[in-house]
């Protein structure tokens, strides 16, 4: 090797050593060892074939954007900026139109699961503003990303990722083909692939549930998690409350379901503003705003939407513009509004 080559070489070799690792590239993704585990485990119980999910991680594209979004939820913010960015005008009257267009549908799944058609709606339109906005990542992605790259809930990402792979083989389904949210959401409802298997049901009994175009599947599959989730017929959902004890807010356990009746609780210094059942059970809900806390008394109906997603901003959206479409529907309002 002449002189000037056996220099060149040694620089290329030198960098070669030096340079740092560049970040794994999708091909080579399934050889990760905790992918690699991951796989494994699938092969062993489940029965996948290793072949099959190999060359399927090879074919992922990480997404960081997917990261990005979920260390920083809307969820996290006061209640005046979530209320005025879910409850518009915009979602009140295509809620409306909804409503129209299947109200034949939601007074059926009203009657079958006791959910009222003004929650459904409410669901719909917070989640994906009725389907428009149902998300551009490749579920099989984000799942991934999240599953691997995402210590804080890698072990949730995980769980959520074996449903999906389960999912997508039980109704034969490409894995890279479904589209959702950078969570990993499906469809219209937004449901977690394990909700998806154990919560999603058919309107007419059709063998394959498509949450992504069937609405009629949606609205069943929506009443059906929050019926499963302890959603009880004709009872409130949340209610104004005065605080004379403020030892009382010690209280605070909205993501749980209720224990207390109203009868303690106005013996602990909570007083439910309007006419309830004494032995109605609840638990007290405070709203972050920017200067002083709201609080309100949750039912067992809010604890069911709050198991939809556990953000309280999120349960007192439902609850807000179910409330909006309620009034309207009932005065037959096609122009209704926030104001």
């Amino acid at each position: 090797m002449r002189a000037p080559l056996k220099k060149a070489f040694a620089v290329f070799c030198f960098f070669c050593l030096t340079a740092p690792a560049l970040p794994l590239q999708a091909a080579e993704l399934s050889q990760r060892p905790d992918v690699q585990a991951f796989i494994q485990t699938m092969v062993k119980e489940d029965n996948f074939d290793a072949k099959y999910l190999n060359h399927l991680f090879d074919q992922v594209d990480l997404q960081p954007e997917a990261i990005k979004s979920i260390s920083n939820p809307a969820e996290d913010k006061d209640w005046l900026f979530y209320k005025n960015f879910f409850i518009s005008d915009g979602r009140v009257v295509e809620g409306y139109r909804f409503w129209q267009k299947h109200y034949k549908v939601l007074a059926n799944i009203q009657e079958q699961y006791g959910v009222p058609a003004s929650v459904i709606v409410a669901i719909l339109g917070v989640e994906t503003f009725y389907g428009e906005r149902q998300g551009d990542y490749r579920v099989m992605d984000a799942l991934t990303t999240l599953a691997f790259e995402y210590p804080p809930r890698a072990k949730f990402f995980r769980r959520e990722l074996a449903e999906y792979l389960r999912l997508v083989r039980e109704h034969h389904l490409a894995p890279l083909y479904l589209k959702g949210s950078y969570a990993g959401a499906i469809g219209m409802p937004q449901f977690m692939p394990s909700s998806y298997r154990y919560y999603a049901v058919t309107y007419e009994g059709t063998h394959y549930i498509n949450l992504q175009k069937n609405e009629d599947d949606i609205m069943a599959s929506v009443a059906n998690y929050l019926k499963k989730n302890g959603w009880k017929r004709d009872e409130p959902i949340i209610a104004e409350v005065t605080v004379s004890k403020k030892s009382a807010l010690t209280l605070l356990r909205p993501n749980v379901p209720p224990t207390k009746t109203l009868k303690q609780l106005s013996a602990l210094g909570l007083q439910v503003d309007g006419d309830y059942d004494a032995n109605l059970k609840a638990n007290i809900v405070r709203l972050n705003m920017p200067e002083e806390p709201l609080y309100y008394m949750g039912f067992n109906n809010f604890y069911a939407i709050a198991r939809y997603n556990t953000s309280i901003n999120y349960a007192m959206a439902v609850y807000t513009l179910s409330s909006i479409l309620d009034q309207c529907w009932q005065e037959k309002v096609k122009s209704c509004s926030i104001a």
